[in-house]
């Protein structure tokens, strides 16, 4: 099979990095085109290829007939870029989160279920190397099956979310959290964020198999002389699973894990085993491993599927994601993260906010739409744009992918 036609909607920061991954995985994709609402970004990320700029989505999709388009806009725009895509017929991957509320969420699923389209969530946290290496050893039951994931991050809940139900392998059934937020004095951050709070945030998610995540969320992430909010703890029944619980950082992994010797003779105390990382002559990842005692599994790899591709460790988890999205519309399969499940981890971030406006009380999943936040979003959409988000999704794609 030829292969995919490939288009980048939304240029930006995150989208460059979508584009120059695509570009990697050359028996997958042939980038054809990039969009984007202003005309110098789009023409940017154009030039690189030798393909078509566009600011208008709609025109882009009649002369260029993208297989696959990668929608990196901002998370508001989501449904509107989605659910036109999917009237097309065209399959797509969109950033995370996968819409602001369950309702647009929904209409997302449902407009990519009926015209055919495949619909994928890029939540790439869960296929970052070492996260796919802990899934392994999971699997393997080399700490024995889990019950507890702790998380520590300094933004975004649903990326932890996501992988500790990877981890726990259980469907979530209740959510309760509690927040705080104070003032600080006003910075701007190394992403050029703008921030003059402090916010902090505990969800502790309760799971069908008895398990339970607990995961701190905040935007202290290191600065005004804070400690760094990252850690990322897994408990099984005779061990634990160390890592730094961030998509960008690693090294430092570890296994904590006992013997039956050690359980006997130690008093229950676990030996440490640390992750080790094997490099080709490139200085590309080509695997990462454990050295542990032969009753709990020996030797235990994940080896690099794109070693050939020279990709750093930190780009793989997209290009799994985009290998995922590819993949699905060649063999007609589901896509690595479906739509659902971009929902069910926004879902768990939404009953968290629910349960803080109703005094930490645990909110049950799944979760209903909440008619006043789907009000409360289309009211600021419209005093944003001037269109209503829903009402004609045409009109919001146009005021959206023209310059403006």
């Amino acid at each position: 099979m030829s292969r995919l036609k490939y288009a980048l909607i939304g240029y930006g920061r995150r989208g460059r990095s979508h584009l120059e991954t695509a570009a990697a995985l050359k028996e997958t994709f042939e980038i054809v085109a990039v969009c984007d609402a202003h005309p110098a970004s789009a023409q940017e990320g154009a030039t690189q290829f030798n393909v078509k700029a566009y600011t208008d989505v709609r025109e882009m999709v009649d002369r260029e007939k993208p297989d696959v388009c990668d929608v990196v806009v901002p998370a508001e725009l989501h449904h509107v870029v989605s659910c036109y895509l999917s009237r097309c017929g065209i399959h797509h991957n969109v950033e995370t989160p996968l819409a602001p509320t369950l309702g647009l969420m929904d209409l997302m699923i449902e407009a990519a279920a009926k015209h055919g389209a495949k619909l994928q969530t890029s939540e790439n946290f869960p296929f970052v190397p070492v996260e796919q290496f802990v899934c392994k050893l999971i699997r393997e039951n080399v700490i024995g099956p889990v019950h507890k994931c702790y998380r520590l991050f300094s933004t975004t809940g649903y990326h932890g979310l996501a992988a500790i139900r990877c981890r726990l392998d259980a469907t979530p059934v209740a959510v309760s959290s509690i927040s705080h937020t104070m003032p600080v004095v006003p910075y701007v951050d190394h992403a050029k964020r703008n921030f003059d709070t402090e916010s902090l945030e505990f969800y502790a998610v309760d799971f069908d198999n008895g398990g339970i995540g607990i995961a701190m969320v905040g935007n202290k992430n290191s600065r005004l002389g804070r400690n760094s909010l990252v850690g990322f703890e897994t408990c099984g029944e005779r061990g634990t699973i160390v890592t730094n619980g961030n998509q960008g950082a690693s090294g430092g992994e570890t296994v904590n894990v006992c013997t039956a010797a050690d359980i006997a003779e130690r008093a229950g105390e676990a030996r440490t085993y640390e992750f080790q990382r094997e490099y080709a002559t490139s200085n590309v990842i080509k695997r990462i491993f454990v050295e542990l005692p032969a009753e709990l599994g020996g030797t235990i790899a994940w080896e690099n599927p794109y070693l050939e591709r020279e990709l750093q460790e930190r780009n793989i988890s997209l290009a799994t994601m985009l290998d995922g999205i590819g993949r699905a519309v060649r063999e007609d399969t589901d896509p690595l993260w479906t739509g659902e499940m971009g929902r069910a981890d926004q879902e768990m971030v939404l009953a968290a906010g629910r349960s803080i406006r109703t005094n930490r009380q645990p909110v049950a999943l799944p979760l209903p739409p909440d008619p006043s936040e789907e009000e409360a979003f289309d009211r600021n959409f419209e005093q944003r744009f001037g269109v209503h988000p829903r009402e004609d999704l045409e009109k919001a794609l146009a005021v959206n992918f023209k310059a403006r």
